[in-house]
């Protein structure tokens, strides 16, 4: 089973830098087709068959740089797996569990001192020692916690989610100031990430005057400017026969070269020649719209100067 969902891993770990196409392409024509690929995807199927079959909490303690974060980040307010040490020691401490004894008039506390949560920690921690840069918070010591709890008839959430001040004040949680200012920001950001994707052109479009070029004055009293452009291809389909229109102004664009294509994952560029007449040029320089086509369908809208003669008018 390791092995299998090691194999997966590495292939997710491989298409996210291949790209899933490329994958599946590379799957369809087999591993001898793609030998050094193959031979990749098995050294890092191997690595993380490591990981799962032994060097687990090793990764968590010695690699993983969450705890280390985590012990910066906290403090008594915030919200962690926690154990209840006021009511889990009490006057007289743990102690284990007797059989129609009255904890409560002993002065021991609720945890019996069974061990569980310290069994079932993939880092081997012992939470009742407080929060410590291996925990994971992985809440497997609560499931424990709660099972043996309710076997011995006392009460649920000796160890759970919990703040150091809800534990020291015996108070329950409330959604405070600072959780609400959180989440709002929160929710601004996956607003805004949304609103990203939804807003994500296929195309995005550049269109640049050439550094150190003039403008050419031609008969009939036209202007022309010469400028590159480039076409980066976001998605995983090729667009054919591109061209540019001029919305902003009454003119012509022409690319250098004929027909373009913007390979899927790949960049287009080039150089073209934007004419306008001189009549229909305001200043000495105009902001210009430019839409772009892929068979007549508009995927991006672009923008750009350019430069005329100085009226003096």
């Amino acid at each position: 089973l390791f092995f299998v969902v090691s194999f997966l891993i590495a292939n997710v770990f491989l298409a996210y830098l291949i790209g899933s196409d490329r994958l599946i392409l590379y799957i369809q024509d087999g591993p001898l087709a793609h030998f050094s690929t193959f031979i990749s995807l098995l050294i890092f199927t191997g690595v993380f068959y490591f990981v799962f079959a032994w060097f687990r909490e090793q990764v968590c303690i010695i690699a993983c740089p969450y705890g280390r974060l985590q012990g910066v980040l906290l403090d008594n307010k915030s919200i962690v797996v926690a154990y209840d040490h006021k009511r889990g020691e009490k006057e007289k401490g743990r102690g284990k569990f007797r059989k129609n004894e009255d904890r409560a008039a002993s002065g021991k506390g609720d945890c019996i001192d069974c061990f569980q949560c310290v069994n079932v920690c993939p880092t081997g921690i012992d939470i009742r020692n407080g929060t410590q840069l291996e925990c994971v918070n992985c809440t497997a010591c609560i499931d424990a916690c709660n099972d043996i709890m309710e076997a011995v008839d006392l009460p649920k959430g000796l160890i759970r989610y919990a703040s150091e001040e809800n534990i020291e004040k015996k108070t329950k949680f409330r959604f405070t100031a600072r959780l609400r200012g959180y989440s709002a920001v929160l929710l601004i950001l996956t607003g805004i990430f949304t609103g990203m994707l939804f807003l994500r052109s296929d195309i995005e479009a550049n269109i640049l005057r050439l550094p150190g070029q003039l403008y050419e004055h031609k008969e009939g009293n036209i202007i022309s400017n010469v400028y590159t452009y480039k076409l980066l291809n976001k998605t995983s389909q090729e667009f054919e026969n591109v061209h540019f229109e001029l919305v902003s102004h009454k003119g012509n664009i022409e690319p250098v070269k004929g027909e373009i294509k913007v390979p899927a994952r790949g960049l287009a560029e080039g150089t073209l020649f934007i004419e306008i007449s001189g009549s229909a040029l305001k200043d000495e320089k105009d902001e210009l719209e430019i839409e772009v086509y892929s068979r007549n369908v508009l995927i991006e809208t672009t923008s750009t100067s350019f430069m005329g003669p100085r009226s003096f008018n």
